[in-house]
């Protein structure tokens, strides 16, 4: 999956052993167009940058909601998490993780890595819009 926004782009690798709901939800959303013109509405400098909802809001996103795909993979510099509003809230919004988080491990699914471009990613700021979001590839 590949995203673009006014500051370049960067491509994701999805993890769907680890996260199969999520990856098959978001590759569903990418494909409608649904991240395109959305922003990053959330940037918190050496912790993560956040986007996917409609209302520019943490309380707005893709309903219904989706359970927790919680495993052993960990909130390191690079990977993407599913924003919540607790256990099981889950939608569209989606977090990259600008350092190693490691206190977000066990509550929050981990679905990817930035594979090519995370210095876009970590250039992101607040506001910017989201171009689109490609699905590149499915295995």
């Amino acid at each position: 999956m590949s995203g673009a926004s006014g500051g370049g782009s960067f491509v994701v690798r999805l993890d769907a052993d680890a996260a199969p709901v999520t990856v098959a939800r978001l590759v569903r959303l990418a494909r409608a167009g649904y991240y395109a013109g959305l922003t990053f509405h959330r940037v918190e400098p050496a912790f993560v940058i956040q986007g996917g909802s409609p209302a520019a809001s943490e309380y707005v996103g893709d309903g219904p909601f989706m359970r927790d795909e919680l495993g052993l993979a960990s909130h390191l510099r690079g990977t993407l998490g599913i924003s919540t509003r607790g256990r099981d809230t889950g939608d569209a919004q989606l977090f990259v993780n600008l350092t190693d988080n490691f206190r977000l491990d066990h509550d929050y699914t981990v679905f990817g890595e930035i594979i090519q471009g995370r210095e876009v990613a970590e250039g992101v700021l607040e506001g910017d819009v989201i171009e689109r979001v490609d699905v590149v590839r499915v295995r």
